[in-house]
């Protein structure tokens, strides 16, 4: 028997394992696919990775990865070296308020209840009145702004202002044009603090620390149902009848293990209703292309022409219909394998039609349209392979196929993630916690909500 089950083994799953592992505490992780990762094989970027989780669990780090970017008329950048007269003066306004912000990511969400003390609340505002009251105003008056206002304000270069938008647009329901969407780069600036990780390499160093601090790990084991008697967790049935014992730690997400895992007559009616209602749109489609003999950027790099590019692909998001132009894409030559893999963030799940095969066959017209007016012969390179959100849905268990288990919007951050109930990953029922991309500190490859989850439960609060 184990002292704890861990639902999930993706990176947040395996955080957790090896934190309490190193704990002392006998761990088991329950991973549905025949791998290990999860939404670690879809995101490209894992840059975001907390310095903390690398330190305390011993990781090696590699060097920051330089992102580039370019657009249908042969232009390329590379961001960190860009020479738009107005960058440095930008970044490095971005770097004094960006402490600040990162707190807030790097420790639990406040308590907000009526009866939590007042100093955690009260320290968090310090935190940004410390700034100086120019700073502090300034990043007042930026957060609900639209991104597109901010940064035109400092840069001229269209390209670098779309590269520096589209990678914190992801996994929100917003376009250059949306109101907070500056909010949306201002937390994902905060998240990076410099460590070099690659998807692949993340995975394999957290499988590696979970086998070194004794961690059961067993794939192809699909949760059937959170087993609860007298109002406390006991353990959970797989697919296949059989049961096994010990405390709960759930990273699927928090409306798959409330909605789905637990017999609703084990979930608080108000509960729930706030899992019922947390937005899950996912707009992500992952093509996977030979390399053949194109002559490939090298590492990561962005398709993109200017912000109303982005805008005009949120237009067919919002109405539901495959891509009217050719997609902005994020592309990784060589991070999965020897394939070239290919996100289109602009693929609704909520497709008028549905996925059928021949909304599939568009989309890939469509994303090597965009991919070959950037990339000298990849219109014509041959496809592996195809998967839209409802694909994603279906493989990984990811809700309205979103890889972050909740939309990042404001109200869906921070002690509102997914509810003031949940934020802070211990539940209502006893045995039974919290620790995936749907809590705070939000989604992406960060390693934070399963790593205060596992803190939470050896604390026991």
């Amino acid at each position: 028997m184990a002292d704890v089950l861990i639902i999930g083994g993706g990176h947040n799953g395996l955080v957790a394992a090896a934190t309490l592992a190193k704990a002392g505490k006998r761990v088991h992780v329950l991973e549905a696919r025949d791998s290990l990762g999860g939404i670690c094989e879809l995101l490209l970027d894992a840059g975001t990775l907390s310095r903390e989780v690398v330190e305390s669990l011993g990781l090696s780090a590699g060097g920051a990865q330089a992102l580039s970017a370019r657009n249908h008329e042969g232009k390329s950048i590379t961001i960190g070296a860009s020479d738009d007269p107005g960058y440095a003066g930008w970044r490095a306004w971005v770097d004094v308020v960006k402490p600040a912000l990162a707190a807030q990511l790097d420790a639990p969400a406040p308590d907000i209840g009526a009866t939590a003390p007042l100093w955690p609340l009260a320290k968090a505002g310090m935190a940004v009145r410390k700034l100086g009251k120019k700073d502090m105003m300034e990043l007042l008056r930026v957060a609900p702004s639209c991104i597109d206002d901010w940064l035109s304000e400092h840069l001229s270069d269209p390209l670098l202002r779309a590269a520096l938008m589209m990678p914190a647009l992801q996994g929100t329901w917003m376009g250059p044009r949306s109101p907070t969407s500056a909010a949306a780069l201002l937390l994902q600036e905060a998240t990076r603090d410099g460590a070099g990780f690659g998807p692949a390499q993340v995975t394999a160093q957290l499988e590696s620390a979970c086998r070194s601090a004794g961690v059961e790990i067993t794939t192809g084991a699909r949760v059937a149902r959170i087993r609860v008697e007298g109002g406390a967790v006991r353990g959970v049935e797989l697919d296949d009848g059989s049961a096994v014992d010990g405390a709960v730690l759930s990273t699927v997400g928090p409306k798959a293990t409330f909605l789905r895992l637990l017999h609703p007559r084990n979930v608080p009616g108000k509960t729930a209703h706030q899992m019922e209602v947390v937005r899950v749109r996912g707009t992500l489609a992952r093509i996977e292309l030979e390399r053949g003999d194109i002559d490939w950027p090298t590492g990561r790099f962005l398709v993109a022409n200017e912000p109303m590019h982005l805008e005009r692909a949120f237009d067919d998001v919002k109405h539901r219909r495959l891509p009217s132009i050719a997609p902005p894409l994020e592309v990784g030559v060589g991070t999965f394998g020897d394939h070239v893999s290919v996100n289109c963030w602009s693929a609704p799940y909520e497709l008028d039609g549905g996925w059928t095969d021949e909304a599939k066959a568009a989309l890939v017209r469509a994303v090597l349209d965009s991919l070959g007016k950037a990339v000298p012969g990849a219109h014509d390179a041959a496809v592996v392979g195809v998967k839209s959100p409802a694909d994603l849905e279906a493989e990984y268990g990811l809700d309205g196929g979103h890889p972050h288990h909740g939309e990042i919007a404001l109200d869906q951050l921070g002690p509102m993630r997914p509810c003031m109930q949940l934020s802070r990953y211990r539940t209502a029922i006893d045995g039974l916690w919290l620790g995936c991309a749907g809590i705070h500190p939000g989604g992406g490859i960060s390693g934070r909500p399963g790593l205060f989850a596992a803190r939470a439960m050896l604390t026991g609060r």
